[in-house]
């Protein structure tokens, strides 16, 4: 989810003073409210903060009121220097506007000393005690109030308001930061490419309702005044915008998951009248397989020590908070299932891994999270539903994602439309895990995401694209930066277009291709399966395509019947083929023979091809290894009818088997060798 909620939905509280020294509807969600971002200034760039500090810890402790609407906060930072002398800093917080919207700093402490500060502009600018030395720690509070607003976010993106759900129009209270939301109601360096190394939240509200956040409950307080405080707190590292509270009247159904002799809380927080809704209790009690799955795809559930588990809230979205997932509908009738179907609650929980323990570090590469998550929907439905499950998810994803404008790499993240536009950064993403993993095989492409969920360089840290491409290399022993370059970095897919010649046991397949919707790249580098299909048996090989228009000559069983172009659909493109078959009468010359002959063969040194040029033309002639990679080419601009001879020297060539092709105006015609 892309944008923040904070609804303080409950019966009136006494207002005190604190100030003591202390998934489709995932992807819907996200969409359906981000584009109100676009005048957010932070939004116009990798928003940094202030890169003078990394936050090391953030404390929350809230205490909500609704007459007057109102919340008082206290939230202690502790901070490291990251520069010498350092003796002023910014947090991001949103401020108090003319119409007394907003969040007013009444005081910021460290221990009884009170720092000077200065809060406008939704910045916070503290000054230090005393000048930090590079690495040197600072721990202080901030004491706060106000009604969080939209003044630092855009139009619209953040609401205070009464909203009640169910018949007897009981409260709740939520929020959702994701991408710039964190600093409407607490300050932080509002990036997330610093996440904190753990975190605690104090939730005060009334008795009746149960306040859900990230990681631990530690404790739980009933206090005189009628109101009851819950403490969170999470010992992994997080990212600002996936700190969020969920409070209400929930109803609490627990599905423990075991991992090995280890039994970790999974918990749902669900409001009565959804929780009544047919289906929904099954589908919740899905979550434990599915972590199972997850643990074994991508290796252990990266929270264990603490939860997971869902909190509902009032949208019609999914959210995946660390350890808890915001969960809609806020719409509630008897049979609205909302984001509690089995994908949407997979992508959630897949985020865990691949948006939580690794974040992106900027929303460029929001493909990272987002991507990743949509492709575990993918490989959930395959585990229910085998291979044509599988398939199916990845048609709809590559339907989406040739729409998808411009590179999966965000350029421009002016408006955030851009960052979770869903057929890029959710579809195409998928897709291009989809696509990997056809490349590199089932077992290596697993093994990738293991390592990559378990390297040091970025788990519980965050990452770009650069970081997954080098693990990916280095499990696959494959250079792999022409997928990455042309996948991530630019924009399209390919349009091949297939002429295949057929004939006795070999099959010859011209490729021509162009970018189906941009400029860049011009064509696409990729391996290609083609199965060769005869009355013998098929043969599927994979040729390597790196040219715009490229030949390869297939083998097969026995005479050639058909042949299929990437037939399991492992190519995001469009493809359109047209079938030749020629005649070879022996005495007679057909219109596609150019009389071909190659010898010696076998042969070590040299091979010498002689060939009929029918009519005045071009020719080219192709030494190919069996990946369909051209080892050598003799060009010829303008030959002359005749026969003609030419040589391959084969001196530096590998022993293995070639093919010969000679292409020829009136056609192209192929033949075996063997270099010993």
């Amino acid at each position: 989810m892309k944008n923040l909620y904070f609804l303080l939905l409950f019966p009136l509280l006494t207002y005190a003073q604190i100030d003591n020294d202390g998934g489709q509807f995932c992807r819907a969600g996200k969409i359906h409210y981000f584009g109100q971002l676009a005048t957010n200034p932070k939004a116009r760039m990798a928003y940094p903060g202030d890169a003078s500090i990394d936050v090391t810890y953030y404390g929350l402790d809230l205490r909500l009121s609704t007459s007057p609407a109102n919340m008082t906060a206290a939230t202690t930072i502790t901070l490291k220097s990251t520069v010498s002398g350092l003796t002023s800093f910014f947090l991001d917080l949103n401020s108090a506007t003319t119409s007394s919207a907003g969040l007013k700093v009444d005081s910021v402490k460290t221990g009884t000393q009170k720092l000077t500060f200065q809060h406008t502009q939704n910045k916070l600018t503290i000054s230090a005690p005393q000048p930090l030395a590079n690495g040197q720690s600072l721990s202080f509070t901030v004491f706060y109030q106000g009604v969080p607003n939209n003044t630092s976010n855009g139009p619209g993106y953040v609401n205070f308001s009464f909203d009640k759900h169910g018949p007897a129009a009981d409260p709740v209270i939520w929020t959702l930061s994701e991408p710039y939301g964190a600093s409407d109601w607490f300050p932080c360096r509002d990036t997330p490419a610093d996440k904190a190394d753990s975190s605690s939240v104090r939730i005060t509200a009334p008795a009746q309702l149960i306040s859900v956040s990230n990681g631990k409950l530690m404790s739980t307080t009933t206090n005189k005044d009628g109101t009851k405080t819950y403490l969170w707190k999470n010992s992994y590292p997080i990212a600002q915008y996936l700190i969020s509270i969920a409070v209400s009247n929930y109803t609490q159904y627990d599905t423990p998951f075991t991992y090995g002799t280890q039994i970790m809380p999974v918990t749902h927080y669900i409001f009565p009248e959804t929780f009544a809704i047919a289906g929904i209790q099954t589908n919740l009690a899905l979550t434990p397989a599915m972590l199972q799955l997850f643990s074994n795809r991508f290796g252990a559930y990266p929270f264990l020590n603490e939860k997971y588990g869902h909190a509902q809230y009032g949208d019609n979205s999914g959210m995946e908070h660390q350890t808890i997932s915001s969960m809609g509908p806020s719409t509630i009738s008897s049979s609205y299932l909302g984001a509690f179907t089995p994908t949407t609650i997979a992508h959630e929980l897949a985020h865990q891994w691949f948006g939580d323990k690794i974040t992106c570090r900027d929303w460029q590469n929001i493909w990272l999270n987002e991507g990743f998550a949509s492709y575990a929907e993918a490989i959930y439905t395959e585990s229910i539903n085998g291979q044509s499950g599988y398939l199916s998810s990845i048609n709809t994803f590559m339907n989406s994602a040739r729409n998808a404008q411009g590179s999966l790499y965000v350029q421009s993240i002016t408006n955030v439309d851009y960052v979770f536009n869903y057929n890029r950064s959710y579809a195409k993403g998928a897709t291009v895990l989809h696509m990997l993993r056809g490349m590199v095989g089932d077992s290596t492409f697993f093994r990738i995401l293991r390592t990559y969920a378990a390297s040091p360089l970025v788990a519980y840290k965050t990452a770009v694209t650069e970081d997954f491409q080098a693990i990916a290399q280095q499990v696959s022993e494959k250079n792999l930066n022409y997928f990455f370059s042309q996948w991530i970095y630019g924009a399209g897919y390919p349009a091949y277009k297939a002429t295949i010649t057929t004939g006795g046991s070999t099959a010859t397949v011209r490729l021509t291709q162009t970018n189906g919707t941009a400029s860049n790249p011009g064509s696409f580098t990729m391996p290609i399966q083609m199965k060769v299909q005869s009355a013998a048996g098929d043969t599927t090989v994979t040729v390597f395509n790196d040219q715009a228009d490229q030949t390869f000559t297939l083998p097969a069983r026995g005479k050639v019947t058909n042949v299929v172009i990437d037939p399991n659909n492992w190519i995001l493109k469009t493809l359109s083929t047209t079938t030749e078959t020629t005649t070879v009468v022996t005495g007679t010359t057909e219109p596609n023979d150019i009389g071909l002959r190659i010898y010696p063969n076998p042969t070590t040194e040299t091979i010498t091809v002689d060939f009929t040029q029918s009519t005045a033309g071009p020719a080219t002639l192709s030494l190919t290894n069996l990946l369909g990679q051209r080892v050598q080419a003799i060009r010829e601009v303008n030959l002359s009818a005749g026969n003609h001879s030419r040589n391959f020297s084969l001196r530096g060539v590998a022993s293995g088997r070639y093919t010969i092709t000679v292409e020829t105006p009136v056609g192209l015609q192929s033949r075996v060798v063997l270099v010993n």
